[in-house]
């Protein structure tokens, strides 16, 4: 059994819990970092002794801002976990049940991929070739590594077979960089501003995919846009607005070659999206079913194309892979003969739809190679519009928060209907051919001819509007009509592990939402878990019926943000004050982060005079003059002989005993104060002023552990600047590693800051490049700090706990 390494720990075994949703999903062997392998060769003695260490890192974890939650639930079944494991009689009955469990964890992760496999062989007596990149792509939606994926195939005999030709892609005009920029920005606004997705510049707009070119009405929006914009205050969403509307201004109000460029941007990035999904929908029936080509085609819609560039994709995709959409084989290209199926580029043709979905014809915008004809569309109407999204087709954003459409002609008007498969269509002077869900859910409708064919389109409108507890009740009608036809019950079992899978992430984003909202981590819970569910799952309850509604603990934790960040709108600038006044934030919202940032640029007082003392039966007492700091603890350690430290205890008090001191000279002791995760500098009971470079690290019990200071080995990086570009600092003697960290919005809080950016750079490429080179796709400006590493006899690498005092710097290059 490997030594017990705290950070290790904490990074391979507490993060995987996290992940997982908790206690539920592990089991003691793991939870005690104890082999299972093992457990008959190990004596009780060495199990008593890791179930110890781990407890104490537990405790130790308790005011930790990412684990606490967690540690305290470990803490408190501690007797209860580890009671099995104390004796080799009940350790070894706990070792067959838990490789049980793990079997039967490790067989659900295959369960999709295994399935493909068995019907492929069936089919085929084996697994053609040209299928290998189809199965890698079901593995990784299981969360499967490609190792793994490939020791499953290779079970099977592999059937060679000449792939079918790729179809050339153009050149991209846009720069990945730029793309970059555009998708994040996009991405922080709809996290800023929660409402209808917001997938393009467009969409940002209120305009459709196919209205591109109609570049007056572009610029009459981006001129609202920015009026309204000048009249928000100073704060992140204005920010974000301003370089939204800089890159609306260099693509979109140009017009002409600027637009088809974003537009094939676009169109390139929904193909690259909906490639694998494509290739997994066809890998066992070599077709495309209809009820795949509208869920897929509501997810092209989703990411912002119009319905007719939607469907030329998934024709284009499915020629490339040469096969067909059922139900629209006249639309695939011819074969040539000796060559590939001839397949002309979604982003160059559209095709009109009808209200039904079939299309009527094809034609080229005007100086345009994309969309319908714009010159006899004036208005860009169109059977569906661009800013529809899978998770609900509501109406568009309203002024405040997208273009100010008032005195701006609107380019989608009309009413809104269902179009029969669950996705509202919108334009002028049109009617609906389908029967509307909400009347009438399993009569009439536009292709509804095979048995629960209505009841399916029902399920799957259910599931684009977030209600999979819906959904999943018209997939029971559905697989009921349906009985023995084949290609109904395949397109029956595909809808419905859609449904099950996003019902299990459901189940998931409830156990963290609780987790996060428990911890105080309401940002987390906000832009991670509770979203989802309201956009994705609205009607899937509080798994615990105890617990608290949704939309309960949306208004909780909205509510905990924005006084969180009242409070740190109202700072004051005195040292002294600020820090209270940080954690008083903190304690509203735990990962707010601007107080986070704050907090790692404040400075925690030193202790004063440490003074030691024997009493008559050997007790040491150390007492200290308190640090200026506010509602600190102190950590007291004392040194030994090997010049390592090891901790005596902590205390909010000023005084502390050591029981276990050696007899003889009295030891010399540190003392180190320490607020939400800062430290000050170490007071050594012999004067020495030496600070504590792990920044609110703890040494191990055997002393120079990962968090330790300079006796212990670990030395802080100092002097860190720039020059011609690149990141220099004074190296560490003794240290030929380090990590460097960076975080856009504020300054990283500690090397482990889960919103950071890192990466390791050893002392030799240091030397070779003359600094330590940023990588350019992390934006600017950032903040950067650069944390010592060391390895042990075994090759583990080590992180320090924190950053020097001039290990930081903000980077605007």
């Amino acid at each position: 059994m490997h030594a017990f390494d705290s950070n290790d720990y904490r990074k391979r075994v507490l993060a995987a819990v996290e992940r997982r949703g908790g206690l539920g999903e592990s089991d003691a062997f793991e939870l005690y970092d104890i082999p299972l392998a093992e457990a008959a060769r190990l004596s009780d003695a060495e199990v008593a002794a890791r179930i110890e260490a781990v407890w104490a890192f537990w405790q130790k974890l308790r005011d930790h801002p990412k684990y606490r939650v967690l540690a305290g639930l470990l803490v408190d079944a501690h007797a209860e976990l580890s009671e099995p494991l104390l004796h080799t009689g009940s350790r070894l009955v706990e070792a067959d049940r838990v490789t049980q469990l793990r079997a039967r964890r490790e067989a659900e992760r295959y369960e999709m991929l295994d399935a493909a496999i068995e019907r492929l062989v069936a089919r085929h007596g084996g697994i053609p070739a040209a299928k290998i990149p189809g199965l890698e792509d079901i593995g990784r939606m299981g969360g499967l590594t490609v190792a793994e994926i490939a020791a499953r195939v290779r079970r099977h005999r592999i059937i060679d077979e000449a792939p079918p030709p790729a179809s050339p892609s153009a050149a991209p005009a846009l720069s990945s960089e730029r793309r970059r920029q555009i998708r994040a920005l996009l991405a922080e606004y709809e996290r800023l501003l929660p409402g209808d997705p917001v997938p393009t510049l467009l969409a940002l707009l209120g305009m459709e995919f196919a209205a591109a070119h109609h570049t007056n009405e572009i610029r009459l929006r981006a001129g609202a846009l920015r009026a309204r914009t000048r009249e928000l205050p100073p704060g992140r969403i204005r920010v974000v607005l301003d370089e939204l509307l800089i890159h609306i201004g260099d693509l979109l109000e140009p017009g002409g070659a600027m637009v088809d460029a974003y537009l094939l941007a676009i169109t390139e990035t929904v193909t690259d999206q909906l490639r694998p999904q494509v290739r997994a929908a066809v890998l066992v029936e070599d077709l495309l079913v209809a009820a795949d080509f509208d869920y897929l085609l509501g997810v092209a819609i989703a990411a912002g194309l119009d319905r007719a560039a939607a469907e030329r994709i998934l024709i284009t995709l499915t020629d490339e892979l040469g096969t067909t959409v059922e139900g629209r084989e006249h639309l695939a290209a011819p074969l040539r003969p000796g060559g590939p199926a001839q397949t002309s580029s979604a982003t160059t043709t559209s095709t009109r739809s009808t209200g039904n979905g079939a299309p009527s014809g094809t034609g080229a915008a005007a100086g345009s190679e994309f969309g319908p004809d714009l010159a006899s569309n004036p208005h860009g109407e169109g059977p569906a519009a661009s800013g529809d999204s899978a998770g609900g087709f509501g109406p568009d954003r309203d002024a405040a928060t997208a273009a100010g459409s008032a005195g701006c002609s609107s380019g989608t008007v009309g009413g809104q209907w269902n179009s029969g498969d669950g996705a509202p269509a919108r334009g002028r002077g049109e009617a609906p051919e389908a029967a509307q869900w909400q009347r009438t859910p399993y009569t009439g409708g536009a292709g509804a001819g095979r048995p629960g064919e209505a009841a399916l389109r029902a399920a799957r409108a259910a599931l684009r509007a977030g209600r999979p507890r819906e959904a999943a009740a018209f997939v029971t009608d559905a697989r009921r009509a349906v009985g023995d036809d084949g290609p109904g019950a395949r397109s029956v079992r595909a809808v419905g592990e859609e449904v099950e899978r996003v019902l299990a992430e459901a189940a998931v984003h409830w156990r963290a939402a609780v987790s996060c909202c428990a911890g105080r981590r309401f940002v987390e819970a906000l832009g991670e878990h509770l979203d989802f569910l309201d956009r994705r799952a609205e009607d899937v309850p509080n798994p615990d019926p105890r617990g608290a509604g949704r939309e309960l603990l949306i208004g909780r934790a909205r509510a905990a943000v924005m006084e969180a960040g009242r409070l740190f709108e109202a700072l004051p600038s005195d040292p002294g004050l600020r820090m209270q006044a940080v954690r008083a934030v903190l304690e509203v919202c735990a990962d707010h982060a601007e107080a986070l940032a704050a907090l790692a640029e404040l400075q925690v007082g030193a202790p004063g005079t440490v003074t030691v003392r024997r009493k008559p039966d050997g007790t040491v007492v150390i007492t200290w003059l308190p640090s200026r700091t506010t509602q600190v603890e102190y950590r007291v350690t004392r040194l030994l002989a090997d010049g390592s430290w090891r901790v005596v205890g902590r205390t909010r008090g000023t005084a502390l005993e050591d029981g276990g001191a050696p007899t003889g000279l009295v030891p010399v002791y540190g003392v180190v104060a320490s607020v939400s995760g800062r430290a000050s500098e170490m007071a050594r009971s012999d004067g020495d002023s030496d600070r504590d470079p792990a920044q609110g690290g703890e040494p191990d019990a055997a002393g120079g552990g990962p968090d330790g200071d300079r006796p212990s080995g670990m030395p802080t990086v100092r002097s860190l600047t720039e020059q011609r570009g690149l990141l220099v600092f004074e190296w560490p003697i003794g240290v030929t590693e380090v990590m460097v960290v960076a975080r856009p919005d504020g300054p990283p809080v500690d090397p482990g800051d889960p919103r950071a950016r890192r990466w390791k750079v050893t002392n030799m490429r240091y030397e070779i490049d003359g600094g330590v080179r940023i990588p350019s796709e992390i934006p600017r400006p950032c903040h950067v700090a650069v944390a010592s590493c060391r390895r042990d006899a075994a090759g583990t690498l080590t992180v320090a706990a924190g950053f020097g005092p001039d290990a930081r710097i903000r980077w605007v290059r």
